[in-house]
């Protein structure tokens, strides 16, 4: 457990300056710098084949998904709200229940959006660090007052890869039960424990998930929030009645359907990378993170050289803003695609001028 003292930081509704992650500007290839999964092999071009022409000049119901959903984690529809990506229910949750004079307690480093869309809302952030090991619950819930209106957990974290457990959740809902406890699941497939199942029975819990990753459709932006009837209502009243289009909610609906046919075989070789990237980046000097989502952050001596060289050779990798604790890090996205690891693992070598090998410890030519 984390034994650093909690911080305050104090935000008033300006707005920050727009995203933008750094960029060498050089062409790249192999984009492994947004935790983007591989597609989860569904046939894009026969399921919009398949779709009625009213598809494209009707406003699309997000209802089939939502009713898809429930189904899956056995609760009713009403409780789940179809957003434009997983970023969107995070907005959603924030201008739904921040504002001024409200707090959120905010564990960093963590998704960047999470604390943006809290200064948007006028909210008072609280923060205090997790950079690896175990969720800080003491720290967190010294943080907590009467003014306190959100914690964050995401878990596994983004970008370090740590998670929090079923308990820290449930001590979280017990210990502030006025407030919305905002779980960000977006890489719960790839973790030992998915949180979702116990959080479903906390009334005061809001969960999010995305198709973004495991399922490897970033580029739809299709997202879903769970959580109790009304929260689910507030989430629906501060956002568009059509989020998501048409096109997009057939895609995640197909992606849903055959998910048992196809997510295993994703985050077993996710899994794997991850495994094998870890080792690598000991073996070459770095000091990675354990890790339980689809990537690992490392620190390096020399991390702007590794990232501009991976860069030249076409890879990119996650660099951070100076500033934000992270100066010395790259974040890694596992391919889940065995050429483009491969690829990942020669370029990471070459970068810091050692021998090349295959993730299973075969020389490569």
């Amino acid at each position: 457990m984390s034994t650093q003292q909690p911080q305050l930081v104090v935000t008033r509704g300006v707005a920050p300056p727009r995203y933008a992650p750094p960029s060498t500007g050089l062409p790249i290839d192999l984009r492994l710098d947004a935790n983007e999964g591989m597609s989860a092999g569904i046939d894009v071009a026969s399921v919009l084949a398949t779709l009625d022409p009213d598809t494209i000049h009707r406003y699309p119901s997000t209802a089939p998904l939502e009713s898809a959903l429930a189904s899956a984690w056995n609760i009713e529809p009403a409780r789940v709200v179809v957003t434009a990506g997983g970023d969107e229910a995070i907005d959603r949750a924030c201008r739904a229940f921040l504002g001024p004079g409200r707090e959120i307690v905010l564990p960093t480093p963590t998704f960047e959006m999470i604390g943006r869309y809290a200064t948007l809302a006028g909210a008072k952030i609280l923060t205090t660090d997790w950079n690896t090991g175990a969720y800080p619950l003491a720290s967190v819930l010294r943080l907590v007052t009467d003014r306190t209106a959100m914690i964050a957990v995401v878990s596994p974290n983004n970008p370090t890869g740590a998670t929090a457990s079923t308990r820290d959740v449930q001590c979280l809902a017990e210990a502030a039960p006025n407030a919305v406890i905002l779980l960000d699941a977006a890489y719960a497939e790839f973790a030992d424990e998915d949180l979702t199942p116990a959080a479903l029975g906390l009334p005061n819990v809001i969960v999010i998930r995305t198709f973004s990753k495991a399922f490897g459709l970033a580029s739809i932006r299709v997202g879903y929030a769970i959580c109790g009837e009304a929260h689910a209502r507030a989430l629906r009243a501060v956002g568009s009645p059509f989020p998501v289009s048409g096109l997009s909610l057939a895609l995640a609906l197909e992606a849903h359907r055959v998910r048992e046919q196809t997510i295993p075989a994703v985050v077993a070789a996710v899994q794997n990378e991850r495994d094998a990237l870890t080792h690598l980046l000991e073996e070459i000097g770095a000091k990675p993170a354990p890790s339980q989502g689809n990537f690992v952050l490392a620190t390096f001596s020399n991390a702007e050289d590794v990232w501009r060289s991976l860069a030249r050779q076409g890879i990119a990798v996650r660099r951070f803003s100076i500033g934000h604790g992270l100066d010395n890090a790259l974040r890694i996205t596992c391919p889940g695609h065995a050429p483009s690891f491969a690829r990942l693992c020669s370029a990471l070598r070459w970068a810091l001028h050692t021998p090349t090998v295959q993730s299973n410890g075969e020389t490569l030519a």
